[in-house]
């Protein structure tokens, strides 16, 4: 009887096992698909892709009969500044509709107060025809608290007939062409002050979606970087591989970090909660790393300056 003993899979010469690992792509593909879904979802939520301009305004501000329709357009949203600019153009219906299109038969004047002072007059004698009205209405809060900002504007509107000093009953018809905004408007009860009917209104505001998740992007890639050079340079200093690529790469952070957050839409002035909690301490701590390792290695390559006597390396 003979034995036969397998000869090693180790042995020169000897067959090698195939080795095989799963396919990533499948998974890539998943997650990529995912990520467009996630995007879409947050397109169609964020209003982006609505054509309408027209913002809603709360109140009792339904007329009939005769009555004069203010067609108010908001044009843009000035937080450095804090002021809204705006057009208003008044349209006739019933005994105020002149003879032409677009004429007013009797003469009228309407007043705009914002911000505790009357901003604009206007004064359309009779038989004219309206031309729309540049505004500019007082905004009651900057943009500290960026990209959630949520400024607002008070003010007064008074229409009354020119001769008479009677009011004159108008409803307001309000658009929106200041993106990446979306307002709100309201209309509260009248008020009679010195001869007067005044009929206050508010602008609420606050930025789209879509800008608040671009910003947040934003935010997350300086957060993701800042941390990157920490551990980047951390490992470089204890596995002494400390480069002249580090700093370079360093150097092209932190003037990266300015340009990113001018990119960020609507982005105000330097200033804001945003800058205080993530900004300033990326660059901050980025710069820190800079400065210590430029030093470092200028300090380490300036070695061979500092000796007085070279080595020669033909000997």
């Amino acid at each position: 009887m003979t034995h036969t003993t397998d000869a090693p899979t180790d042995a020169p010469g000897a067959p090698t096992a195939k080795r095989t690992r799963r396919n990533p792509a499948p998974v890539i593909l998943l997650v990529a698909v995912a990520l467009l879904a996630v995007y879409y979802v947050v397109i169609g939520l964020s209003g982006a892709l609505k054509t309408t301009t027209a913002v809603p305004v709360s109140g009792s501000n339904s007329q009939s009969g005769d009555y004069m329709t203010l067609r108010m357009s908001v044009q843009d949203v000035d937080l450095s500044n804090r002021v809204m600019q705006a057009n208003v153009l008044p349209i006739p219906h019933g005994s105020f509709e002149g003879e032409k299109a677009g004429e007013i038969s009797q003469p009228l004047r309407i007043e705009v107060s914002s911000g505790g002072v009357t901003t604009s007059v206007v004064t359309f004698p009779g038989q004219s025809v309206v031309d729309a009205t540049s505004l500019t209405l007082t905004l009651d809060r900057g943009d500290t608290s960026y990209p959630f900002d949520q400024p607002f504007a008070n003010f007064q509107l008074s229409v009354q007939d020119d001769d008479s000093g009677d009011a004159v009953p108008f409803e307001v018809d309000m658009s929106n062409s200041a993106r990446p905004w979306v307002m709100n408007a309201e209309r509260s009860a009248a008020e009679v002050q010195s001869d007067r009917t005044l009929v206050p209104m508010q602008i609420d505001g606050h930025r789209d979606t879509l800008s608040v998740v671009i910003v947040s992007f934003y935010i997350m890639a300086i957060l993701f970087t800042t941390l990157m050079a920490v551990v980047t340079i951390g490992s470089a200093i204890l596995r002494r591989k400390l480069e002249f690529a580090n700093v370079i790469w360093l150097s092209a952070t932190l003037l990266s970090f300015p340009a990113l957050r001018s990119a960020m839409p609507g982005a105000p002035p330097i200033g804001t909660t945003l800058d205080f909690v993530f900004l300033f301490p990326c660059l901050a701590l980025v710069a820190i790393m800079f400065v210590w390792t430029g030093a470092y290695m200028l300090w380490r390559e300036s070695k061979v300056l500092r000796n007085r006597v070279l080595d020669d390396d033909a000997a």
